[in-house]
């Protein structure tokens, strides 16, 4: 805290770190991903970690807890439109209910068995599960415009933060639980 009672915005800093990651990941999906192509299971499951990463690592700033606070985005100066704020909805159901927690209610799995050999009675079980990304190509470019103005708000935020307090910007954060 300086002298005007000014403290360092750790959650601001970070949260631009947090979007970052989500764009590389949105990036690397958006980059190697052709939406009207088959892909092989383990292919298709690259992207589901690419689009994991980039849905938990954009959620990350607005979610509470562990003594953790929110992004303040009036602190930006950011707003959502309308589409925007629909897309964050999804995004952190998704989070909150499937790619973060997997509750059993949004689980989606077939599962059999066959007979494996013939008058010997053993049954070998399957299990398929839903092996497809959650958002669809508009919502892919949807979401890299939301990061890249979420992104700029945060960017000029850190300029003028630095401009009007450059002694308290410079700094080195460490994690308070160094074991």
């Amino acid at each position: 805290m300086n002298d005007q009672g000014q403290t360092v915005p750790h959650r601001i800093f970070y949260s631009s770190w947090d979007f970052q990651q989500a764009l590389s990941a949105l990036t690397f999906v958006l980059e190697e991903c052709d939406f009207d192509a088959k892909y092989s299971r383990v292919q298709l499951r690259k992207f589901r970690c690419f689009e994991t990463t980039a849905i938990v690592s954009f959620s990350r700033p607005f979610k509470v807890g562990r003594g953790r606070k929110a992004l303040d985005l009036t602190a930006i100066g950011f707003e959502f439109s309308e589409h925007e704020e629909r897309l964050k909805s999804k995004l952190l159901w998704l989070r909150d209910k499937i790619v973060s927690h997997s509750d059993e209610e949004e689980m989606e799995y077939r599962s059999s068995s066959f007979e494996a050999f013939e008058d010997i009675g053993i049954r070998m079980p399957v299990v398929s599960f839903r092996e497809s990304l959650y958002l669809e190509r508009a919502q892919y470019r949807a979401f890299e415009s939301l990061l890249r103005r979420l992104l700029y708000a945060i960017a000029q935020y850190k300029f003028d933060f630095a401009q009007a307090n450059p002694e308290l910007f410079e700094q080195l954060k460490l994690s308070t639980d160094q074991d």
